[in-house]
């Protein structure tokens, strides 16, 4: 497997709001404009490559996002 993680010392999310994120069309951050379209396209992407997409507490306080995908030679 292919390991990529990005983590924050933002104020992170809650298990709910994890949930949302995923979904198209759905913005937790009204502060900036956008579409919210950009977590839900990478989940059908991994989904796609039989990977995974996973949200955790970051050890820096706020969200880590770990994403896995299939290793190719």
């Amino acid at each position: 497997m292919m390991e990529i993680d990005v983590e924050d010392d933002g104020p992170g999310l809650t298990e709910a709001d994890m949930q949302r994120a995923l979904e198209r069309g759905t913005r937790l951050d009204e502060a900036a404009p956008g579409q919210g379209l950009g977590l839900s396209i990478l989940k059908e992407t991994v989904d796609l490559y039989a990977g995974e997409l996973l949200f955790e507490k970051s050890e820096l306080g706020g969200l880590k996002v770990r994403l896995k995908l299939p290793a190719t030679d």
